[in-house]
C-alpha cells in the first residue's frame, strides 16, 4: 500500500505546479499580445502619415492589407542591374548634368584669358527732306542706304582675375568629377548588396516556412497527447508560443525579401518602371 501511495501523492503535487506553469505561460502570452497590438497601432499611424498630408482626416481609418505577403522568385543579373543603375539613377543623372554645366564654365573662363575680337556692323537708311511726307517718301524709296563694318580688338592688360576664375572653374570641375566617381562606386556596391540581401532573404523564406510547418505538426501532436492524458497544458502552451515565433520569423523573412526587391529597384532607379508608373513632365 505504501508503494502505491507515493505515485498518487506525487501526481497530486505535480497538478498544482502544472497549473501554475500554464497560468504563467498564458500571462506571458497575453503580454506578448499586448506588445504586438501596440506595435501594430504604431505602424498604422506611420502608414497613415505616409499616405496623407492631412493626418487628422485619417484618424479613424484602419488600413488592412488586400493580399498576403508572398515571395515571388526573381532572377537577378548583376551586370544588367549595374547598367540600369548607371543609366537611370537620379543622383547620377543630376551629378552628370552638374559636371557638364561646369565644363561649359571652364571653357568660358579659359576664353577670358585671350584677346577679344568683336565684329561690329551697322546698316540703315537716310532721308534729308525737310517735310515729313517727303522724309517718309525718301525712306520708302530707299534713296540713301548706308552701311559700315569694322572690328574691335580688346587685349586684357592684367589677367590675374581671369586666371584665378579659370583655376577655380577647373578645380570645381575636378571635384565634381571625383564626386561622380564616388557616386558610381557607391551605386554599384549598393546594388550588389541589395541583390545579395534578396538572395539570402529568399532562402530564409523557405527555411522559416519549413520551421513553421514543423512547429504546426509538433503542436498538433502535443494536443492529441493532451487529449489522451499523456501531456500537459503547459507543454501545449509552450508549443503554441514556438509556433507563433515560427510564424513571426516567416513573416519577417517574407517582408525582408520584398523590402530587398524594393531596395534593388530604388538602387537601380527603376521603382516607377517596376510599378508600371509613367510620369510626363510638361
Amino acid at each position: 500500500m505504501t508503494g502505491n501511495a507515493m505515485p498518487d501523492d506525487r501526481q497530486l503535487a505535480l497538478a498544482p505546479l502544472d497549473e501554475k506553469q500554464a497560468e504563467s505561460q498564458a500571462a506571458a502570452s497575453r503580454a506578448d499580445l499586448l506588445a504586438a497590438l501596440g506595435t501594430e497601432e504604431t505602424q498604422q499611424r506611420k502608414l497613415r502619415s505616409l499616405l496623407s498630408d492631412d493626418y487628422s482626416k485619417w484618424e479613424n481609418v484602419v488600413i488592412q492589407p488586400d493580399s498576403a505577403l508572398v515571395a515571388v522568385p526573381e532572377r537577378f543579373n548583376l551586370q544588367e542591374s549595374w547598367r540600369k543603375g548607371l543609366a537611370q539613377r537620379p543622383d547620377l543623372l543630376k551629378q552628370r548634368l552638374a559636371l557638364e554645366k561646369q565644363g561649359y564654365q571652364v571653357r568660358f573662363s579659359q576664353n577670358q584669358l585671350f584677346p577679344q575680337l568683336d565684329l561690329i556692323g551697322t546698316a540703315g537708311l537716310n532721308a534729308s527732306d525737310s517735310t515729313f511726307s517727303g522724309y517718309l517718301d525718301q525712306l520708302g524709296r530707299r534713296d540713301n542706304p548706308f552701311w559700315s563694318i569694322g572690328g574691335q580688338l580688346s587685349i586684357p592688360l592684367g589677367r590675374t582675375t581671369a586666371r584665378n576664375n579659370y583655376k577655380i572653374a577647373k578645380a570645381t570641375k575636378e571635384q565634381l568629377d571625383l564626386q561622380l566617381k564616388q557616386l558610381v562606386q557607391n551605386a554599384l556596391i549598393s546594388i550588389e548588396d541589395a541583390i545579395a540581401t534578396a538572395h539570402t532573404s529568399f532562402q530564409r523564406v523557405d527555411a522559416t516556412r519549413e520551421a513553421r510547418i514543423y512547429a504546426e505538426a509538433a503542436l498538433d501532436a502535443e494536443q492529441k497527447k493532451l487529449e489522451s492524458g499523456k501531456s500537459t497544458s503547459f507543454e501545449v502552451l509552450r508549443l503554441q508560443r514556438d509556433l507563433t515565433t515560427a510564424r513571426s520569423a516567416e513573416i519577417r523573412a517574407l517582408a525582408d525579401y520584398n523590402i530587398a526587391l524594393a531596395q534593388i529597384a530604388q538602387n537601380e532607379g527603376t521603382t516607377l518602371d517596376r510599378r508600371h508608373v509613367t510620369l510626363e513632365v510638361k
